[in-house]
């Protein structure tokens, strides 16, 4: 059984207002400004009179039936399931028989309704198929507007819940990985333990309050990215393992996805410093310019030294994949390969909002 959809009771938007709530004062208003527009075209002179009134709610009467019987039955038993020759065999139908009925009424049916006034039937038959049509016509891309509107709503809670979640499996992975190193330096009692232990703090200062936000300041993320790099740079060995990282341009003024690059980061921390008893190196350089972001990292081709590992590789890395498609979607350029002996991330953000 399909369960009907539940939107929250918290913040309410225009659209939202207009488009999903009381229905039916949205349908008595369209008809109070349709019976006002047929009002001013049926009056016989400069002002409308009692006359004109009365002929103008017995037009839209059947006017009316025929509306819904279009939405609540034609729409959704055949323009819905994709049955357009049927839809339209069945709206001609109702065009034609609506029309013809009106040409009655006013002819000869209305003589017998109210024999105390006397009215004439302004129009003929074509004419009065434009009626009907344009009634129909209308309402019924007001009912597939209302749908479409319904879909980019649900997109959008889809969407948002989607990115909270990939970004929920980005943000522990990461804190993990920074207090691994604190342990390895507190174990070697390093002194340099304290100022890491500030880092760390002002990483989880950002991922608390920041990363909340769909966009923070460029320059907050490259800090964070600078203090995530120089938490792993005293835990290597210096011999053994370089670590380079180089910021080029201005950032001011730009926004960008918090979490972003922090997966690409620390992939090329675990598979390569952490994947070969050998040299290993991890080179990031990223460039700004006016809002045009560039980021590029390369880490020796190194070995995963467990199942465990090998198992757990990429996930962060296709969060982010799903995270650029929502976000910059049509405005960001990934690749992702082996290049010689190393391995290559090359990124492109076009920051302009």
């Amino acid at each position: 059984m399909t369960r009907p959809l539940k939107f929250s009771k918290g913040k309410v938007g225009l659209t939202d207002l207009m488009i999903f709530r009381n229905r039916w004062w949205q349908h008595l208003i369209f008809w109070a400004i349709a019976l006002f527009v047929l009002l001013n075209i049926f009056k016989s002179s400069g002002s409308p009179e009692k006359i004109d009134v009365i002929y103008t709610l017995i037009f839209i009467v059947p006017i009316t039936g025929i509306v819904y019987l279009n939405l609540y039955l034609f729409v959704p038993r055949y323009l819905r399931r994709e049955k357009y020759l049927l839809y339209v065999l069945f709206i001609m139908v109702l065009i034609v028989g609506g029309a013809l009925f009106l040409y009655f009424l006013f002819d000869s049916l209305i003589d017998l309704l109210l024999p105390n006034y006397y009215f004439i039937s302004y129009y003929n038959v074509p004419i009065l198929m434009l009626y009907t049509g344009s009634f129909l016509l209308l309402t019924t891309l007001m009912k597939l507007s209302r749908s479409w509107f319904m879909l980019l709503r649900v997109e959008r809670m889809t969407t948002s819940h989607q990115l909270k979640s990939l970004q929920s499996q980005i943000n522990p992975h990461f804190l993990l990985n920074s207090l691994q190193s604190i342990y390895a330096l507190s174990i070697e009692k390093s002194e340099q333990t304290p100022r890491v232990i500030l880092q760390l703090a002002d990483i989880l200062k950002y991922t608390l309050y920041e990363t909340e936000q769909p966009r923070v300041k460029l320059e907050k993320e490259m800090e964070m990215v600078t203090d995530y790099v120089e938490i792993h740079r005293h835990r290597i060995d210096p011999v053994r393992a370089e670590i380079r990282l180089e910021i080029e341009g201005e950032s001011s003024g730009c926004m960008i996805a918090p979490m972003l690059l922090i997966p690409f980061i620390e992939n090329s921390f675990k598979h390569g410093l952490q994947g070969s008893p050998h040299h290993t190196y991890v080179h990031i350089h990223i460039e700004v310019d006016s809002c045009k972001f560039r980021f590029r990292i390369e880490n020796n081709l190194g070995k995963t030294d467990s199942i465990q590992r090998r198992e757990k590789r990429g996930i962060g890395i296709e969060n982010t994949r799903q995270r650029l498609e929502l976000l910059y979607p049509g405005k960001h350029s990934l690749s992702i390969g082996k290049k010689d002996k190393s391995f290559l991330v090359k990124l492109e953000l076009d920051l302009n909002e």
